[in-house]
């Protein structure tokens, strides 16, 4: 048997996480992983400033 563990968080959260993570990689030279962090970024916050 296999554990899946879910998270939910606020969309406010999500979006602060999500753009730490993508710094975060590329401090840790990881650009590929901080790309698909701002990809993911511009798809569900279409529109805002993300910077």
């Amino acid at each position: 048997m296999k554990i899946v563990t879910t998270q939910r968080m606020t969309r406010e959260a999500n979006r602060e996480v999500g753009q730490a993570a993508a710094r975060i990689s590329r401090l840790e030279g990881m650009e590929a992983h901080a790309r698909a962090g701002d990809a993911r970024l511009r798809k569900y916050f279409p529109g805002e400033n993300l910077a």
